[in-house]
């Protein structure tokens, strides 16, 4: 662990969020909370720029990367909730492991999530996890209140109980969308 820090885990910093456009939000790594990401054992986080960025697993057992919305979303709007990702050429512990990518309105909002496995065949270079679309929708809460209308996000592999390392992640993109298509029976 580097010296001086007391906390392992990597909290996320509100500098590295850049609003591209009204309701779209690009999280670069450091503005991300990182699970072990202040432990150089597990994590290397890039002193780069926020374009340039990224935060490199090197070996996880435990994968938790999460993050929200800087303000408060519009009641009835769609949102995409999305990882631009690599798999290094020394990624290992992807086999028979699932990772989710989760999404909710509010602290204690109901989480939306997608199942990926990353050890089918990727493209080459950087891609956009899940591949089909996480959307959730900015529902006025049961409660009545309207404080806390924040998309919260992560990315997670608790469960395998497996080593895994190999992932970069260079942002985590929320952005509103349309509404899905309805399926036809």
């Amino acid at each position: 662990m580097e010296i001086g820090r007391s906390n392992p885990h990597h909290r996320a910093e509100s500098n590295n969020i850049k609003m591209e456009g009204k309701n779209k939000f690009k999280i670069y790594p450091r503005g991300l909370d990182i699970t072990w990401g202040n432990d150089n054992r597990y994590w290397m986080l890039s002193d780069m720029e926020a374009e340039d960025s990224f935060a490199e697993l090197k070996q996880v057992n435990w994968l938790e990367v999460t993050g929200s919305t800087p303000k408060n979303l519009k009641i009835g709007a769609w949102f995409k909730v999305s990882f631009n990702v690599t798999l290094r050429p020394n990624a290992f512990g992807w086999d028979e492991c699932n990772v989710y990518i989760m999404a909710k309105i509010g602290k204690k909002g109901h989480y939306s999530f997608k199942k990926l496995n990353l050890n089918v065949k990727q493209p080459e270079g950087r891609f956009n996890i899940p591949h089909n679309e996480l959307k959730i929708k900015v529902a006025k809460p049961k409660n009545g209140s309207e404080e806390d209308l924040k998309l919260y996000f992560g990315m997670y592999e608790v469960w395998s109980n497996r080593w895994k390392g190999g992932l970069r992640i260079y942002h985590a993109l929320v952005e509103e969308c349309e509404a899905p298509k309805e399926k036809k029976l």
